[in-house]
């Protein structure tokens, strides 16, 4: 510092005041830079902390749903069983596919819910799910969208739309519009009757050869009674 004074040729008045401008400076610099971040490190550490608590939890949660009997997929299976179908996954099946088109294309939907679309057409195979959305978008986004739920393997179509314009300047669109689709239809499986115990059948008694039917009885030649007859006499042939 006092080779640098000296190069200035500064009187000792002179270079007072210039140590005491430097000292000011640094002081300033370290009041608006250094001492504002004195407590970031323990911040981020905090921070830190918390987010390994929240993965922390977050993994508890996630290891309940891989638990065989009691996970969270176990009960949603029973509830669908004790409720008689997939209706309800349907449905909830129809509103994501509705809402990540939505996301992918850029259009702004503030409100979707379950609608019943009139002339709904089903039939013993196909079971015919419907929503409700109201959006805001422009053009070419609204465009955009339409054609990927129209490509979607459910044959998702729109029964109503309703359109009108955002701001002043029509770049905008706002409305709303009912989607509908259709998910082959579930059926409950009949349970499989128990087999009925057969009939036990009494043995078949042995068969016996039929008894001989008595044939005539021969009756005996009745015996003569008195004095033998005189002998017939002998003839020589």
């Amino acid at each position: 510092m006092n080779g640098f004074l000296d190069q200035l040729d500064l009187t000792p008045q002179e270079r007072r005041i210039v140590v005491i401008i430097a000292v000011v400076v640094f002081v300033v610099l370290n009041l608006l830079l250094v001492w504002p971040h004195f407590k970031d490190l323990g911040r981020v550490r905090r921070q830190l902390d918390a987010t390994r608590e929240q993965i922390r939890k977050w993994n508890k949660e996630i290891s309940k749903d891989r638990e065989p009997g009691a996970g969270y997929r176990a009960i949603l299976n029973k509830l669908e069983r004790q409720q008689g179908g997939g209706i309800l996954n349907q449905q909830v099946q129809l509103q994501r596919t509705v809402s990540d088109q939505a996301i992918k294309t850029g259009v702004t939907v503030s409100e979707i819910k379950p609608a019943l679309a009139a002339h709904a057409e089903t039939n013993e195979f196909y079971e015919e799910q419907s929503v409700k959305i109201s959006f805001e978008t422009q053009e070419t986004q609204l465009i955009n969208f339409l054609f990927n739920v129209g490509n979607d393997p459910a044959m998702i179509r729109v029964r109503e739309l309703n359109l009108r314009t955002a701001d002043a300047n029509r770049y905008r669109l706002k409305g709303d519009a009912v989607l509908s689709a259709n998910y082959a239809r579930q059926t409950a499986k009949p349970a499989p009757k128990a087999a009925a115990p057969a009939a036990k059948t009494p043995a078949a008694a042995p068969k016996t050869a039929p008894a001989a039917k008595p044939g005539p009885v021969p009756t005996p030649a009745p015996k003569r009674k008195g004095p033998p007859g005189p002998a017939l006499p002998r003839r020589n042939l």
